[in-house]
C-alpha cells in the first residue's frame, strides 16, 4: 500500500479543558496534539465545566480493588453537579418528550430492566443463568492470552443509551461524548440503532452506574438525530458493510438547559491511528446475570487495559469480511456494544467502538471495532451540520482495483446541480461498463451509480482503453474504444439507457495494436471536444483533429522517440482556461506535468512540472481531466490509485494540479 503524506496515519486533536462557569476550579493548560499527527482538522476540543462534586455514596463501587489495569485517574476527572434526581413514577407517553418528563420516565427500576439490542443478544442455545467461564456457547470459543477486567464506577464522557423500542421493551447501548462545536455528540455502534428498530424515549445517560444512575441527569436525543452510513442503514447493511458499524447520536440538553459536552467533557476521535497501540483501553456495559440467575444489567461497566492488534477476516456466512481492530479483554460479554477503545493516558482519544465484524466479536473474550478512518469524518461532518451523511455510490477501493480505464463527459440526464457537472464512465476489469453522476461536494461529488452493461467477456478481454469526447457535435457525450485487434469504434451519445448505435472509424489493424495511451480534448480544431491525442509504444505523439464517425485530420506532434514512451498516462483539460485545451501527462518516474494550450503545431505550448520525479506518483494508474467541481472550467483531475484509493483534485491551474479531495479510502 503506498504512503502519503496527506494520508498519514492521523491522531485526533486532544482535548483543551477549560471551565465554562464564572463559580468553576480552574481550568488545566490546554494540551494539543503533534501538528504532523492529524491531517483531518476541524474537530474541536473538548470544554467540560469543573463543578462541585456530590458526595460519594457508602456504597459507591470506587471502593472496590481496581489496581491491576486502572488508567490514569484524569481519565475519569471531577463529576459536574449532578442532575435533577427524579422521582421513581412516570408512565410512557407518546415522543417527543422533554427532558424533564423523561428524567422522570427513566426510573433506576426501568434502566434495571433494559436488555441489549436484538443483534447483540444472547443465541438460543445459551440459557438464563448459564455461567460467563463458559463464552462458547454464546459467541464462540475463548481466546487464550486475554487481559483481566474489572468492574468500577466508569468516566463521566462514557455512558449508556437508554430507549424504548416498537415492542415496549427497554434497550441499552454504550456511547461516548466527543468533541464537536454544538457540544451535542455521543459516538457509538451502528448496529445499536439500525433502520429496524423503533426508538422511543431514547436518551444518553452519562456516567451510568450502579451506586448512582444518573449522576449528570439524562440528555434526550430527538427523532431523526441518529447520524450513521447510509449503507449501514440499508437492508442487510449491517452484513454487507461490517466495517462502517459507527454512528453518532445528537443530544438535547438536559433539564436545566445544560449541554452534554459542559457537563461531562469529552473525548476526541482518532482517525486513522492504525492497529498497534500496546495500551488501549475498553470500556463497555455488560449484560450479566443477578443473584438468582436471570440476566440483567449489572449496571456497573467493565474496565480493561489490553493490546490492540489488527484482525483480517475473509466473507463468511452472509457476512462481509475485511480488517477491523481487536482487543483480547476478559468477559466482555453481550451489552457492552457501543463501548469505547480509548487510547492516549492524560491525553485520550477514542479509536473505536464495540461494533463491526459481527456486531463486535467471536468470544467473550474478544472485542472487534470497525476501523475509523475518512468514512467516519463523513459522518461526523454530516452529524455536525446537522444533516442526513450523503448516500456513498461509489465502490470500496478493493473494487476500484479494477477499474481499467475512467472517462469523463456528459452521459447523465437531469443531475442534481443546476450547473450540470460531468459523469464519470468506468470501464471495469470483467467488462461492465458503469456511468458514476456528477454531483456536489456534499454528495462526494457523484449521487447516482447506473449500469450501462453487465459484466461481458467480449469488453473484459479486448476494450483496452475508452476516451469520451463531443465527436457528433450534440453537445452530449460520445464513446471511443480502442480494441485488443486495433478496431476504434465510435459509440455516438450514450448515457444512462446505455448505447445508441455504433460506427467503426477504424478496422482492425496492426497499426492501432501499438496504440498505447489515448486521450479526448479541444485541441484547436474547432469548440468541441473532439480532437482524439495518441501516444504510441514507439513515442511518437500524434493529434487527430476534428475526428467524427472518421479520424480526424493527422498532425504530428513528437516524432517517435524514448523520452515519450514514459508517458504512462495522458489527459485532457482546461487548466488555464483558454480557449485551447491543456494535456496532463504522468510519466514512469511520478513527474506530473502540465502543457498548456496544447495545439499540437509548433513548440510554443507552455510546459509545467505540477509534481517533481516521485514514488507516490508512480502509483497513479489512472488520470483523467473534466469538470466536477463548482467553476464551469474542466480544470479537476480523477486519479486511480494502485491501491484502489480514488482521489478527485479539483481546480488545478498552471501551478499545480489542485486541491485533493479522497472519494474513495484505500
Amino acid at each position: 500500500m503506498r504512503l502519503r503524506h496527506s494520508l498519514a496515519a492521523a491522531t485526533a486533536i486532544a482535548a483543551t479543558f477549560m471551565s465554562t462557569s464564572a463559580w468553576a476550579e480552574p481550568a488545566p493548560a490546554p494540551v494539543t496534539a503533534s501538528p504532523s499527527s492529524s491531517p483531518l482538522a476541524g474537530q474541536p476540543s473538548a470544554a467540560p465545566s469543573k463543578e462541585a462534586p456530590p458526595a460519594t455514596p457508602a456504597s459507591s463501587p470506587s471502593s472496590r480493588n481496581t489496581s491491576a489495569t486502572t488508567p490514569p485517574a484524569s481519565w475519569s476527572g471531577s463529576p459536574d453537579t449532578p442532575g435533577p434526581s427524579p422521582s421513581t413514577s412516570g408512565t410512557p407517553e407518546d415522543d417527543p418528550a422533554s427532558a424533564t418528563e423523561l428524567e422522570k420516565f427513566w426510573t433506576p427500576e426501568r434502566m434495571a430492566q433494559a436488555v441489549p439490542v436484538e443483534e447483540d443478544q444472547l443465541l438460543p442455545e445459551r440459557k438464563a443463568g448459564a455461567s460467563r467461564t463458559k463464552p462458547d456457547a454464546a459467541r464462540g470459543k475463548a481466546v487464550s492470552g486475554t487481559s483481566p477486567s474489572h468492574t468500577f464506577e466508569g468516566i463521566k464522557e462514557v455512558g449508556t443509551f437508554f430507549w424504548q423500542d416498537s415492542d415496549l421493551k427497554y434497550r441499552f447501548c454504550a456511547g461516548t461524548v466527543v468533541p464537536s462545536p454544538g457540544k451535542d455528540l455521543v459516538l457509538t455502534a451502528a448496529h445499536c440503532f439500525d433502520s429496524t428498530d423503533q426508538t422511543k424515549k431514547l436518551v444518553f445517560v452519562p456516567k451510568h452506574h450502579q451506586a448512582d444512575p444518573k449522576p449528570y441527569g439524562v440528555f434526550p436525543i430527538n427523532v431523526g438525530q441518529i447520524y450513521a452510513d447510509p449503507r449501514y442503514l440499508r437492508k442487510g447493511g449491517d452484513h454487507d458493510y461490517t466495517d462502517l458499524d459507527f454512528a453518532l447520536l445528537r443530544t438535547e440538553p438536559r433539564s436545566d438547559g445544560k449541554k452534554v459536552q459542559d457537563v461531562v467533557g469529552a473525548i476526541p476521535i482518532g482517525y486513522g491511528t492504525g492497529f498497534d497501540h500496546p495500551r488501549t483501553r475498553v470500556i463497555g456495559y455488560p449484560w450479566l446475570p443477578d443473584d438468582d440467575g436471570k440476566y440483567k444489567p449489572h449496571q456497573d461497566p467493565l474496565d480493561c487495559t489490553s493490546p490492540m492488534k489488527k484482525f483480517a477476516t475473509a466473507s463468511s456466512g452472509g457476512w462481509k469480511g475485511g480488517t477491523f481492530s481487536q482487543i483480547d479483554c476478559k468477559g466482555y460479554v453481550r451489552g457492552t456494544s457501543g463501548g469505547p477503545f480509548i487510547i492516549g493516558g492524560d491525553h485520550p482519544q477514542v479509536i473505536g467502538v464495540t461494533g463491526g465484524w459481527q456486531t463486535g466479536g467471536h468470544s467473550d473474550d474478544t472485542s472487534y471495532s470497525s476501523y475509523f478512518d475518512s468514512d467516519l469524518k463523513r459522518i461526523y461532518d454530516a452529524a455536525v451540520a446537522g444533516k442526513m451523511p450523503a448516500p456513498v455510490v461509489l465502490p470500496a477501493a478493493s473494487t476500484w482495483k479494477h477499474a481499467k480505464d475512467i472517462a469523463s463527459g456528459y452521459f447523465a440526464l437531469g443531475g442534481p446541480v443546476s450547473q450540470d457537472r460531468m459523469d464519470m464512465f468506468v470501464l471495469w476489469s470483467d467488462g461492465e461498463l458503469t456511468i458514476y453522476r456528477g454531483a456536489d461536494k456534499g454528495l462526494n461529488y457523484f449521487d447516482k451509480e447506473i449500469r450501462v452493461q453487465k459484466p461481458n467477456k467480449l469488453w473484459a478481454d479486448h476494450a483496452k482503453q475508452v476516451v469520451a469526447g463531443d465527436f457528433t457535435g450534440d453537445n452530449g457525450s460520445d464513446l471511443i474504444v480502442l480494441w485488443s485487434d486495433g478496431e476504434v469504434t465510435l459509440y455516438p451519445s450514450v448515457d444512462e439507457h446505455g448505447f445508441h448505435g455504433e460506427k467503426q472509424i477504424v478496422a482492425p489493424n496492426e497499426t492501432w495494436k501499438h496504440a498505447e495511451a489515448m486521450t479526448a480534448g479541444r485541441y484547436g480544431g474547432n469548440k468541441w471536444q473532439d480532437d482524439l491525442v495518441v501516444r504510441w509504444s514507439d513515442g511518437e505523439l500524434t493529434v487527430y483533429q476534428n475526428t467524427g464517425t472518421s479520424l480526424g485530420k493527422e498532425i504530428k506532434v513528437v516524432n517517435p522517440n524514448k523520452l515519450w514512451t514514459h508517458a504512462v498516462e495522458i489527459g485532457s483539460g482546461d487548466y488555464t482556461q483558454g480557449d485551447t485545451w491543456d494535456l496532463v501527462v504522468r510519466w514512469s518516474d511520478g513527474e506530473l506535468t502540465c502543457y498548456d494550450d496544447f495545439t499540437g503545431t509548433g513548440d510554443t505550448w507552455g510546459e509545467h512540472k505540477w509534481k517533481a520525479p516521485n514514488d507516490l506518483w508512480e502509483h497513479a494508474m489512472l488520470v483523467t481531466g473534466g469538470d466536477f467541481s463548482d467553476n464551469p472550467w474542466p480544470d479537476d483531475t480523477l486519479v486511480r490509485w494502485s491501491d484502489g484509493e480514488l482521489s478527485l483534485y479539483t481546480e488545478g491551474n498552471a501551478s499545480g494540479i489542485g486541491t485533493e479531495h479522497q472519494l474513495v479510502a484505500p
